[in-house]
């Protein structure tokens, strides 16, 4: 059981790991061609983006593959021969133990590297607003890129430069004559700002004028800054290996039914995917300061694993026979 899990396991966060940098490069290449943003400037990203990469693919790939080798367990009969022998699926899984503390430690570190760079995007966008505004001359723009905003450098010396660019929310167009964002990005404080609002009148906006202004909705780098990395690595790690104990359980305890490949890879990706629908949820809510009691809540992620988890269960089971066969 231990080998073939181990090396399916392997396999599935390969595959995913793979698709993962595809998505990451393509969110990365159209920042990577702009002659204007330097490497220097865009390696945090990217390191940030290949650690989430990693994450999620070893988060998803380990319940996939312990999944795919139950599957195989069962479909050869070596399943009933356990059972027949007295084996729980308890002990079965007990064999499983030697690597999830190899995969739960690779997973743990990796967790750990992201919630400690993932302050780094915010502080960086800061400096290029800095350098930006700093390097501003007459008739010029300079953009930010992250951000989707642009200095505007007027011809005339005595005006300030202002930053122009749209709110998140309700395609505001802004300026102001200075800004600052949260380390995880989603938040952006400006100063002395002026905002067109449309109205439900065709054609007509009504302009504000306010000395500070904080936007809140942008879509958070990596996560939010107030979670702990230690927490966030023990969720994380708990949440993957609940999520594969329970497809190993699920699927050993229904062996007189014929699971296929597919449907196996659906039971151990539904967990970790729920997982981390669940910790995307909470972290967009944690309040920035003082989240005190709000952490509990991240007591639910691994739960919900472990329901997806039984969900994908209970939806195979209820597919006929002939579709789950055909699924092998």
């Amino acid at each position: 059981m231990a080998p073939p899990a181990a090396v399916a396991a392997i396999s599935a966060t390969a595959l995913i790991l793979g698709a993962a940098l595809v998505g990451a490069t393509i969110r990365l290449l159209p920042w990577a061609l702009d002659p204007t943003i330097g490497w220097s400037t865009l390696a945090p990203f990217a390191k940030s983006l290949l650690t989430v990469a990693f994450e999620a693919a070893l988060m998803t790939g380990w319940p996939v593959g312990w999944a795919l080798a139950t599957q195989r367990l069962v479909e050869r009969g070596e399943a009933r021969v356990l059972a027949s022998l007295g084996e729980p699926p308890l002990r079965t899984i007990s064999r499983l133990v030697p690597q999830a503390v190899l995969l739960g430690a690779v997973l743990v570190s990796s967790s750990t590297l992201l919630g400690r760079d993932a302050v780094a995007p915010g502080r960086i966008v800061n400096e290029l607003l800095v350098e930006g505004r700093r390097a501003c001359e007459p008739g010029t723009t300079h953009g930010i890129p992250f951000v989707s905003a642009t200095w505007l450098c007027p011809s005339h010396e005595d005006a300030p430069p202002r930053l122009v660019g749209r709110a998140p929310i309700g395609n505001v167009v802004f300026t102001a004559e200075d800004a600052k964002v949260s380390d995880d990005l989603r938040r952006i404080e400006l100063a002395k700002a002026r905002l067109a609002l449309p109205t439900g009148s065709a054609g007509t906006t009504v302009r504000a004028r306010v000395d500070t202004l904080v936007l809140r909705g942008l879509a958070p780098w990596a996560r939010a800054s107030s979670l702990p990395p230690p927490l966030r690595a023990a969720v994380v790690t708990g949440s993957s290996l609940v999520a594969g104990c329970a497809a190993v359980a699920a699927i050993l305890r229904g062996r007189r039914r014929r699971v296929g490949g597919v449907a196996a890879a659906a039971i151990g990706a539904a967990g970790p995917l729920a997982a981390l629908a669940t910790l995307r949820a909470l972290e967009l809510r944690l309040p920035e300061t003082a989240p005190g009691a709000w952490l509990l809540a991240f007591g639910l992620v691994p739960f919900a694993a472990f329901v997806a988890v039984i969900a994908a269960v209970a939806l195979v089971t209820a597919l006929p026979e002939r579709r789950r066969a055909d699924s092998k």
